[in-house]
This record gives C-alpha cells, structure tokens and sequence, in this order.
C-alpha cells in the first residue's frame, strides 16, 4: 500500500510539474509577441518569403514555421487567425524544448531538484533573451522552434538516433541556420568515442544535407532582396568596445553565463563537459553573421547553458546521488 501510494504521488507530481510546464510556455508564448515590437502586420506575406513581395534574405530562408502557419490557416483551422496559430505553435515548441531538456537533466543528473532546476530554469532564462531585452526587441516566428529543434537534437545525438536526427536535421535547417552548430556538438561529444571515419562520415553527411537544403531555399528565393548573409562583425566589435553595451551581455543567459568559467571543472559528466564548447563556433559563427547585443540570437545556447550550470553548481554532489542509485 505504501509503495502504491508513493508511486501515485510520483506520478501527481509529474502530473503537476507538466502542467506548470505548459502554463509557462504559454505565458512566455503571449509575452514575447506582446512586449516585442513585431508581430509583423500580415505576418503570412511578410515574413519568411511566403509570397514574391516578401523578407529579404536570409530572412527568406526561415520558411518552416510561416509555411506551416500559411497551411493551417487556409486548409485547417480557417477561423483561426494567424496570430492565434503563431501563439499556440509558440508553445507547442517552447514545452517541446522543455520535454528534450528534461530528458537529458534526468539521464545526467540523479536528485530530482537538479533535473527540475536544469528543465525549469528554461522559462527563467528563455524571456532572457526573448522579452526582457529591449536592444532588439523583435518577434520571429521561428526563435522558438529554433531552441526546440536543437534541444531535442541533442537528445538524439546523444543517442545515436540517427534516422530521426537527420530527418530533424533536415527540417530544422527549413527552419533555421543554427542546425549547423548540431554538427559541432557532434564533433565535440563524439571525439574520444567514435572512430574517425564514422566521424568524419556523419560531419560530412550533415555539411552536405545543411548545404543542400541551403542550396534549395537560396534557389527558390533568389530574386529576394539581401544578401546569404548580414554581416554583423563591425557592429559586434563596435559594442565590445562600448562599457554601454555590455549591459546587453550581462543580460544574456540570465548573466548565468559568467558562472562557467568557474563552475567547469565540476562538471563530472564527459557529454557535457564535451557539449559546453559548442558555445566558441557558435559565438564565433554570430560574430559575423549575427548581433551580439541582439539577444534572441542566443536562444539555442540555453540548454547547453542550463546543463552545464547544473552540472557544474551540484557537482559532486550529484555525481554522489547518481552512484547511490
């Protein structure tokens, strides 16, 4: 009777922690579009190239959310406005990052409150980067599936799940550039347990499936306005230099970021000790084609951050719990 009634308060608590878990991603859902200076008026023509008047490059390549929205407005729900469509997407994404995220907290990390801490710190450092800054206070359609897809890439690349990582893989590039960081977090983990050519044949695989779909979108939209790419290097040199700025840096993450350096080493977990050096191609990678200051562009990083945070924070202590069980 004891082990039944332990195993029900288990599962209300699980119960509880998602129902938490959605109301958060709905309010973070609402308030990025309401305290953002964009949902764009016409949201369907005007973002992502969805007609021939429509973004620049490489906006013009983010089509996957847009399109998606352009589909259930005029084949599903055709009562719903588009903007209702975003919102709800939003949150369906947002509570999918959480989910990834929680799988990983949970394989990495033995006593419930780090596994809580690392998957709820999400909705304490996603309005990081999403609401609070007021540097860039834009709304994209796809910064939220961005932060989705790549969590749960981790998770499958963590598990060699490589079907369902390629296919995600693929369709997450429709989405956004990011994917390619994936293909580091691979080469980072994977160094010291796979071989080199199976290495080296799944880093090529992913460069040629990214450029591809690279290839295909650049095809499709080439009479768009813009360029492949913003170069952002001079604006991002400029606000190192500027004490003014670094208000926006501290911002990032929650300024939880600053923590690493010194939190590190006790990180006893291989994976992500390994995982924490996606941030140097990734920050190097948005110093030329990203701003800095403008925070959104972080969004991917925040898992990594949450992992590593608490891996570093409950150190011993939680390598102690996991060896108990």
């Amino acid at each position: 009777m004891r082990r039944s009634n332990t195993f029900a308060q288990a599962r209300g608590g699980d119960l509880l922690r998602w129902v938490l878990a959605v109301a958060c991603a709905a309010v973070l859902s609402w308030a990025r579009i309401e305290f953002n200076s964009i949902y764009l008026p016409g949201a369907l023509e005007n973002v992502a190239g969805i007609d021939p008047r429509g973004a620049a490059e490489p906006f013009a390549y983010r089509v996957l959310v847009p399109k998606l929205v352009r589909f259930l407005h005029e084949n599903v729900f055709t009562a719903a406005t588009p903007l209702s469509l975003f919102r709800v997407l939003d949150t369906a994404f947002i509570v999918l990052a959480f989910a990834a995220l929680r799988r990983l907290a949970r394989e990495s990390f033995g006593p419930r409150w780090a596994v809580d801490a690392c998957s709820f710190g999400l909705f304490a450092l996603l309005p990081c980067h999403f609401v609070l800054s007021r540097e860039y206070p834009f709304w994209y359609a796809w910064d939220m599936a961005a932060v989705a897809l790549f969590t749960y890439g981790l998770w499958l690349l963590k598990h060699r799940e490589w079907v369902v990582f390629y296919a995600l893989f693929a369709v997450g590039s429709f989405n956004r550039e990011t994917t390619c960081f994936l293909s580091f977090a691979y080469l980072f983990t994977s160094w010291r347990e796979e071989s080199r050519g199976r290495l080296a044949a799944h880093l090529a695989a992913q460069a040629a499936l990214w450029f591809a779909v690279k290839w295909w979108l650049q095809a499709l939209y080439r009479r768009q306005p813009g360029g492949v790419f913003q170069p952002a290097w001079v604006e991002n040199g400029e606000a190192l230099l500027d004490p003014a700025m670094w208000r926006w840096f501290a911002l990032a993450f929650g300024g939880t970021w600053m923590a690493l350096p010194f939190v590190y080493r006790r990180i006893e977990e291989r994976w992500i000790r390994a995982l924490v050096w996606v941030v140097v191609p990734f920050a190097a990678g948005m110093f030329v084609v990203g701003v800095w200051t403008e925070l959104r562009i972080w969004g991917e990083l925040v898992p990594v951050v949450l992992l590593a945070l608490t891996a570093g924070l409950g150190g011993r202590s939680i390598a102690a719990s996991r060896s108990a069980a």
